[in-house]
């Protein structure tokens, strides 16, 4: 293993990196109300190795895709675990990200030159919403069905447009669809707007509290 990360140090580097993010300093003022945002982070990180482990079992299909569950949790070793690891993992991360942006308006860090710190993180927990809505409806049972139908009466409550936004979403609606956003899209603009995130944390550092 010595050797093997040797040979990846050389040509990447990756020592220094994790070094150098190991060794930032934390700020005195630093207490147990500012560990949300690193808990939300290891939340989506724990969503992305059990996501990764599922794609391998999971068919995207309304006949196959309760069935493929139920073959990862009783046949698959740990497919259980990993599968309410993926599921508790993205509960806790609403509410960790949930206590962090209320963190961040007491301490009126939205304030100037944070701006788009608050907006990306706004925009960070938009999307961790989308992914779990997304990722409730993949399993394709009861809970699923109704999250749609839910979800999609919500859409026919928006004023003036509401009903035709309605009877769109339910006419270009399939699991395939649903599980593409859910795979690709999200995780992709998740990275770019986590990247984002934490250079601009890194860049104007934290907060004082008031």
């Amino acid at each position: 293993m010595r050797k093997i990360i040797g040979w990846l140090d050389e040509r990447t580097g990756v020592k220094t990196l994790v070094k150098n993010q190991l060794s930032y300093p934390i700020p005195g003022f630093a207490n147990f109300w500012y560990c949300f945002g690193g808990l939300s982070f290891l939340c989506i990180a724990i969503q992305f190795l059990t996501g990764f482990v599922m794609l391998f079992y999971y068919m995207p299909s309304p006949t196959e895709a309760q069935d493929s569950i139920k073959i990862l949790c009783n046949e698959v070793p740990f497919g259980g675990l990993i599968r309410n690891l993926h599921r508790w993992s993205s509960t806790f991360v609403l509410f960790f990200l949930l206590i962090h942006m209320v963190n961040v308006i007491t301490r009126r860090a939205y304030q100037s030159p944070r701006e788009l710190n608050w907006w990306s993180g706004l925009l960070l927990y938009f999307i961790v919403f989308l992914a779990v809505v997304t990722g409730i409806i993949l399993p394709w049972d009861w809970r699923s069905y109704w999250e749609l139908v839910i979800w999609a009466d919500w859409l026919g409550t928006i004023p003036f447009m509401g009903e035709e936004q309605k009877a769109w979403f339910l006419s270009i609606f399939s699991l395939k669809k649903s599980f593409a956003i859910h795979i690709w899209l999200i995780p992709i603009i998740l990275i770019f707007l986590l990247w984002a995130h934490f250079r601009m944390v890194r860049r104007l550092g934290v907060k004082e509290p008031l």
